[in-house]
């Protein structure tokens, strides 16, 4: 018995400072960043009157700044989401945010709403910084 209580102690003094160790910890630099390997867009989503999705509208998005259009705002399908701006366009958009004019048309009905586009406070994605989520037309 004193065999095997000799090895247990052994083993208890081997582990003693595996279980002493700690994780390896490290500070970001000050200006630096780390960001995620997730994808995100911009999107909103069009409803009629009684809230059913519209999936069928014409989009356009024109940048305020220099009145051009974004070419790649589309329809997501049949949940009536549109894509406004995704993360590769991030590199044209001013961190701080800047506004766009987003104008729906199906048929005779149209409807224009101000978007304020830019990152998120850490520069990594876009992020809708002011405007609605929801538009009825």
């Amino acid at each position: 018995m004193s065999t095997v209580l000799r090895c247990l102690a052994l083993l208890l003094v081997a582990a003693a400072p595996l279980v002493a160790q700690r994780a390896p910890t490290a500070r970001i630099p000050e200006g630096q960043r780390i960001c995620d390997m997730s994808a995100r867009i911009v999107a909103v989503r069009l409803v009629d009157r009684a809230g059913a999705p519209i999936s069928d509208a014409s989009i356009r998005v024109r940048r305020i700044r220099t009145r051009s259009l974004l070419e790649r705002a589309e329809s997501m399908g049949e949940s009536g989401d549109y894509r406004i701006v995704e993360d590769g366009d991030l590199r044209d958009l001013r961190p701080a945010g800047e506004p766009f004019d987003v104008t729906f048309r199906k048929g005779t009905r149209s409807r224009t709403v101000r978007l304020l586009l830019g990152s998120d406070p850490a520069g990594c994605h876009v992020a809708l910084l002011r405007g609605p989520t929801t538009i009825r037309l």
